[in-house]
């Protein structure tokens, strides 16, 4: 779904989050950025604004903001560090995004040869003399010249419109269920607030493509279906996987949004609050649906995940795995 917002808008702070939750729209890394204050003691911010710029001479940047405590130190430090933390990293991540006063204190951390403070386990890190520091409206660029570096083959942690993604859960259920009798996959999309359901001879479901033997072959058929049928679409993340009702295939479905557009007689679009629950054809989508409806609410997502290895629980982007019992008993208490 396209919003636009105009530059002129009447309302600035509007406009500011509007254009916040734009930016948010890339997903990033997640880095921790270091240095040493002038008395010596160990700094760091975590930072997802950050690129690298040449290979030659080796240069990347990252920016600061000007409201941050630590803009001083960083602004005049010689030396700073970029620690690119690991998918096993978000409580690094959390901590020095947080006010905490000595956030080296629960962080293992080491001097790198150049004396700036690196985090142990980073996918990766690069030890920078600084280059430059510019001046770029409510944030500082601090440009830096890669002296050393050093790299592994470990997952990154990765964010998206302010949430964490668990990149290696989505691919192992993914994994997990190509050989099943084949996946078919389904779509829970949202336009503007509402879910576009299709009305089916037994009650509502939710789009889905044809079963296909593998995982791309069925997201392909979704996707097809649904250009079909006039409806602009972009799937997102994996929000749930499990055996279909029949047992002969598995179910993948995808969490994405949708433009708005003229619906077939079968489509209808219900609010996320007013959604048909008790007319809802397939037990395990009307719970997936229910479950939509109070993570919407709080704002957090998972991946509900359903076979041999992980039965019945919902993976958090950003918390620990909720078994799928309690959740139902949570919800219906």
């Amino acid at each position: 779904m396209e919003r636009t917002v105009t530059t002129d808008s009447a309302n600035t702070e509007d406009r500011r989050r509007a254009l916040r939750q734009a930016f948010g729209s890339f997903a990033t890394g997640v880095t921790v950025v270091t240095a040493r204050d002038g008395q010596g003691a160990a700094i760091g911010f975590t930072a997802n604004s950050f690129t690298s710029v040449s290979l030659d001479p080796p240069l990347l940047l990252v920016c600061l903001a000007k409201s941050s405590s630590n803009l001083a130190s960083f602004s005049s430090t010689p030396r700073f560090a970029v620690n690119i933390l690991s998918d096993a990293q978000k409580e690094i991540s959390n901590r020095f995004a947080s006010k905490t006063a000595d956030r080296f204190a629960e962080t293992e951390w080491r001097d790198s040869a150049g004396g700036v403070p690196l985090i142990d386990g980073a996918v990766a890190w690069f030890d920078c003399i600084t280059d430059n520091v510019i001046d770029a409206g409510d944030h500082v660029i601090l440009l830096g010249r890669i002296a050393d570096f050093s790299h592994s083959d470990a997952r990154p942690l990765a964010y998206l419109r302010g949430h964490y993604l668990d990149l290696g859960l989505a691919e192992a259920a993914a994994d997990s269920v190509s050989h099943h009798g084949g996946v078919r996959v389904g779509g829970l999309l949202d336009c503007m607030g509402q879910v576009l359901l299709r009305k089916t001879p037994d009650g509502w479901a939710l789009p889905m493509g044809d079963v296909r033997a593998g995982f791309r072959e069925a997201r392909a058929a979704l996707e097809t279906s649904l250009a079909g049928q006039g409806i602009a679409a972009e799937t997102g993340l994996l929000y749930s996987v499990f055996d279909a009702p029949s047992g002969n295939a598995t179910w993948m479905i995808f969490h994405g949004e949708m433009e708005h557009a003229a619906l077939e007689p079968d489509l209808r679009l219900f609010p996320v609050d007013d959604l048909p629950l008790q007319e809802i054809a397939v037990p395990q989508i009307r719970s997936i649906l229910r479950r939509y409806q109070s993570e919407i609410r709080q704002a957090r997502f998972g991946l509900y995940v359903d076979d041999a290895r992980n039965s019945g629980q919902i993976h958090a982007i950003d918390q620990r795995a909720t078994p799928w019992t309690k959740f139902i008993t949570e919800q219906e208490s």
